[in-house]
C-alpha cells in the first residue's frame, strides 16, 4: 500500500453512498433526545473528516444552503470528484481540501476555521491508532465548546463474526498476491465452499455464512475497503468513549435514534439487569452486549452543556415534522437494533392523524386531543416520533430549505447518473436529506428535467435512449429483456408509475418544482 495511505486500502475507490444519519437536522434531534444542547447558531459550519468522493456532504450542502461545509479527505481523486460535483450543481457553502489527518493534527490551518458539527463517518474502524488520535487533535482545534461530533465505527459484539472472515480475505490475498478485486472475490468464494462442506468453524459461528453472504452481494469496491485495509479496529463502546475524552469530547447520544431509549425497550429482566449499575460507560456496554451491538453512530459534545429544562422543553416542541408515508391495516412492528417492537395503535395512529393534515411542531402534536385523552404525555410522543422516523413514515421537518438550491444539484446528478456515474440519491431539501432514486428512474427525471417532453411516448422514448447511450439493457426480474418491443412497454410502465405516483412524493420533499 500507498505510504501516504496510513495502512488504508487506495488500490480502488471507495463506493457513493447517502448516509441520514450525518445529517445536521438528524444530530439536532439525537442531541435534543439524548438531554443535551445543541449548537445554536442557524448558519452551523459542517466538517466531514475523511469525507470519501464528497457526494454525502454535497447532498446535505444542497439542503442547507445557509450552513457552510468543508470536507476533508486524503485521497486526491476524491478531493476532486467533491469539488467537481459542487460545480456543477451550482454549490456555493461547500468545498473540499485534500489532509491528510497526522500533518492537519500538527497545524490546522486558520483559513480553515472552527466548526459546530464534525463528521467522522465510517473512519475510526478503519485508521491506525495513530492517525485517530491525531483526528483527536484536530478535534482539540477545530471544534468549538459545545460542538457535535457524529463518530461511527464497527462495533463488538456482533462485528466479531466478521473478524472471521476478514482475517480469511487478508490473509488470502497476502499468500496470493492478487489485486483487491480478485482477491475478495475468490477469497469469498473460497469460503462459500468451506460453508457448503460445512467446515467445523461454522457451527461454532453459525452466522458467519449469513455474513459471508452479505459481502458476496456488496459492492466489491465496498468489500475491499471493509476488508482489506492494514488497519481495522472493532471497538467496545467504552474504548471509543475513552479516546474521545481526550479531545474533552463526551459521549452525548447515538444517531442510531431508538438507541436512545435503552434499556427502556428491553424485554423487563434484560433491563433490570442494565439498572443495576449506575455507570453510564458500563451500562452501554451491557446494553451492546446484549443486542449484539455490530455497528455504532455515536455523538459527543466538546464539554458537556446540558440544557436548562424549559430550554430542553421549547428547543424540543419547536421541532416540526412531515408524513411521507401510510402504514395501511395492519399494526406497525418497529424494527431496531434492540429486536422488533410492537407499536401501540393509541399512540401512533392520533400522531400520523395529526401529520396527515400538514407539518406540525412537536408542541402541536402533544395537544391531539385522542393523545390527552388517554395520557400520552411529551416523553411517549418523543419516543414514538423517533419510532416513526426511523421506519421512514414521517420526517423531520427543514425550515432553511430552498428548493431552487437543491434542484439545481438534482438535475446535475440525474444528468451525471445518466452518463454512467453510480449516484443513487438526490437532495431532498423540505426534510433535509437524501431520497433513493433507482438509475432507471434517474433517466426518467433526467429527460423530464430536460424539459423537452410533451407526452408519455416522447418520455419513453428519451428514457430509452439515455439507457442504450450506456450500453444497457433494462432488467425484468434481475434479468435483461431481449426483445425491444417487450424493453420499451415495460419502460413504459416504469415511467407511467413514476409520473403518477413517484413525481408528486418528488415534489412534497422539494426533488423537483
Amino acid at each position: 500500500m500507498a505510504q501516504w495511505a496510513h495502512g488504508y486500502n487506495v488500490e480502488v475507490p471507495y463506493t457513493l453512498g447517502y448516509y441520514k444519519e450525518t445529517s445536521p437536522i438528524w444530530v439536532k434531534w439525537a442531541v435534543l433526545i439524548g438531554g443535551r444542547k445543541p449548537p445554536q447558531d442557524r448558519n452551523l459550519r459542517v466538517l466531514e473528516l475523511g469525507c470519501g468522493f464528497g457526494y454525502n456532504l454535497c447532498i446535505h450542502a444542497a439542503c442547507f444552503p445557509m450552513m457552510e461545509f468543508l470536507g476533508i479527505d486524503f485521497n486526491p481523486a476524491h478531493v476532486f470528484h467533491g469539488n467537481e460535483l459542487a460545480r456543477i450543481g451550482g454549490l456555493k457553502n461547500i468545498r473540499f481540501e485534500e489532509g491528510d489527518f497526522v500533518e492537519l493534527a500538527k497545524d490546522w490551518p486558520s483559513r480553515y476555521g472552527q466548526f459546530h458539527y464534525v463528521i467522522l463517518h465510517g473512519v475510526w474502524t478503519w485508521i491506525a491508532k495513530p492517525v485517530r488520535e491525531a483526528a483527536v487533535e484536530i478535534l482539540k482545534k477545530a471544534l468549538l465548546p459545545g460542538g457535535i461530533v457524529y463518530n461511527s465505527y464497527n462495533a463488538m459484539p456482533g462485528w466479531m463474526v466478521g473478524t472471521l472472515l476478514r482475517a480469511l480475505l487478508k490473509n488470502y490475498q497476502e499468500v496470493t498476491g492478487l489485486p483487491g478485486i480478485e482477491a475478495v472475490r475468490k477469497g469469498l468464494d473460497l469460503a462459500k465452499r468451506m460453508a457448503d462442506i460445512p467446515a467445523p468453524v461454522f457451527n461454532v459461528y453459525p452466522a458467519l455464512k449469513n455474513r459471508i453472504e452479505m459481502a458476496s452481494k456488496h459492492n466489491l469496491n465496498y468489500v475491499v475497503h471493509e476488508y482489506l485495509n492494514d488497519a481495522h479496529t472493532v471497538f467496545w463502546v467504552h474504548e471509543v468513549i475513552e479516546e474521545m475524552l481526550e479531545g474533552k469530547c463526551y459521549y452525548a447520544g447515538s444517531a442510531n435514534l431508538v438507541e436512545n431509549f435503552l434499556p427502556g425497550l428491553l424485554p423487563d429482566p434484560l433491563e433490570k439487569v442494565v439498572n443495576e449499575f449506575s455507570n453510564m460507560h458500563f451500562r452501554l456496554f451491557l446494553i451492546d452486549f446484549m443486542i449484539n451491538q455490530a455497528f455504532r453512530r455515536d455523538i459527543y459534545q466538546k464539554g458537556i452543556v446540558n440544557p436548562w429544562p424549559i430550554e430542553q422543553l421549547r428547543e424540543l416542541k419547536s421541532m416540526a415534522f412531515i408524513r411521507l408515508g401510510n402504514p395501511g391495516e395492519e399494526e406497525l412492528v418497529f424494527s431496531t437494533t434492540a429486536g422488533q417492537i410492537k407499536g401501540r395503535k393509541e399512540i401512533y395512529e392520533p400522531i400520523l392523524e395529526e401529520l396527515s393534515t400538514g407539518i406540525k411542531t412537536v408542541g402541536e402534536i402533544i395537544e391531539n386531543k385522542k393523545l390527552k385523552e388517554q395520557g400520552i404525555k411529551l416523553p411517549g410522543v418523543i419516543q414514538y416520533l423517533t419510532l416513526l422516523l426511523e421506519k421512514g413514515l414521517i420526517a423531520l421537518y427543514n425550515e432553511t430549505f430552498n428548493v431552487p438550491y437543491a434542484v439545481n444539484l438534482s438535475r446535475a446528478i440525474a444528468r451525471l447518473a445518466t452518463e454512467g456515474r453510480p449516484y443513487n440519491f438526490l437532495p431532498a431539501p423540505v426534510t433535509g436529506g437524501g431520497v433513493n432514486v433507482p438509475p432507471v428512474e434517474m433517466m426518467i427525471l433526467d429527460a423530464l428535467y430536460d424539459g423537452q417532453v410533451s407526452n408519455m411516448d416522447m418520455l419513453v422514448d428519451k428514457s430509452l435512449a439515455r439507457l442504450k447511450n450506456l450500453g444497457r439493457t433494462l432488467m425484468k426480474d434481475d434479468k435483461p429483456i431481449e426483445d425491444p418491443a417487450e424493453e420499451r412497454a415495460y419502460m413504459g410502465e416504469i415511467a407511467q408509475k413514476f409520473v403518477a405516483g413517484r413525481i408528486p412524493e418528488l415534489k412534497k420533499l422539494g426533488v423537483v418544482i
